[in-house]
């Protein structure tokens, strides 16, 4: 743990942070405002996303970065910086660069799609192939717990059904869309907060087990669960890093180094790092792991 420090603040430097907070807590609070939300016909709550634009990764110095600073040192030459002032010293490369991404507005899942919600689907699409020892392991707490052992391509399954069962326009959210979800108009180091146990369930709180959906605290846009309990899906190939990516919201379509499809949020099994808002991982669309789940989005 970080030891306490005193720190004296100029009347200037004071009052500027408490207009930043202000702020921050007045688009949130604006957002909030705009969330309407309705349950469709299996249950799931979907929360009404408003427009706009938000600094999507983090800012950070990275490793390569770092490097060619060390030579710059020894050279006596300007060192490179960030570009930015919010430096995240917890921050991974892949995190980066930070860069400002629009998003239209759409609908996204109050939470993770719940193992009785993915019950219905397996029962009516004669899906009882997928119900094999390792999934009745990985799903043994409860209906309202996250469905878990679930692949991106089991997920994409599921949504196929639902767009047949429930009117259409079902998919899973972009990799900018859950983190603009997740942020909900701030910047908390977790989706909600900056107080990993009171917005996720992780290794540290969880038992090493998922926990009901809802049980923690919510995000601005009334959202649970983004930070932690399980790894969600999105629709986006994994990449090194954000060079290149979309500006306007699109899913990254086009593959990176490898078959990786992203994964966002932590889990019930991670640590709280992994439970960040910009932190990224991957694992290959065909592999369903123990800790993996999905929420669904919805074209507006």
């Amino acid at each position: 743990m970080p030891t306490s420090r005193r720190r004296h603040w100029g009347t200037s430097t004071l009052v500027r942070q408490m207009l930043q907070a202000t702020c921050t807590v007045a688009v949130a609070t604006s957002l909030l405002a705009h969330a309407g939300q309705t349950t469709n016909k299996i249950g799931i709550t979907m929360v009404d996303i408003p427009a706009g634009s938000f600094m999507m990764g983090s800012c950070k110095i990275t490793s390569s970065m770092a490097e060619e600073n060390k030579k710059r040192a020894f050279m006596g030459q300007v060192l490179i910086t960030a570009g930015c002032s919010n430096l995240d010293s917890d921050a991974e490369d892949n995190e980066t660069p930070q860069h400002r991404v629009s998003i239209r507005k759409f609908q996204i899942g109050k939470t993770e799609v719940t193992l009785g919600q993915f019950k219905q689907y397996i029962a009516a699409a004669g899906r009882s192939d997928m119900v094999d020892d390792k999934f009745i392991k990985y799903n043994n707490n409860g209906d309202d717990a996250p469905v878990r052992y679930v692949n991106w391509y089991n997920a994409q399954s599921f949504i196929d059904w639902l767009n047949k069962t429930d009117g259409g326009g079902y998919r899973l959210p972009t990799e900018s869309e859950w983190e603009y979800a997740c942020r909900a108009g701030g910047n908390s180091t977790y989706c909600g907060g900056d107080s990993v146990g009171l917005v996720a369930w992780y290794s540290t709180n969880s038992g090493g087990g998922a926990h009901a959906v809802g049980t923690k605290q919510g995000n601005a846009f009334g959202l649970f669960d983004m930070s932690g309990n399980a790894w969600e899906w999105v629709e986006d190939y994994s990449h090194d890093s954000y060079n290149g990516a979309p500006t306007d919201g699109s899913a990254w379509t086009s593959r990176g180094k490898t078959s990786y499809r992203v994964l966002r949020g932590g889990s019930a099994a991670g640590n709280a790092s992994n439970s960040r808002a910009a932190y990224r991982s991957g694992n290959t669309p065909e592999y369903p792991y123990g800790t993996e789940s999905f929420r669904v989005a919805r074209t507006r």
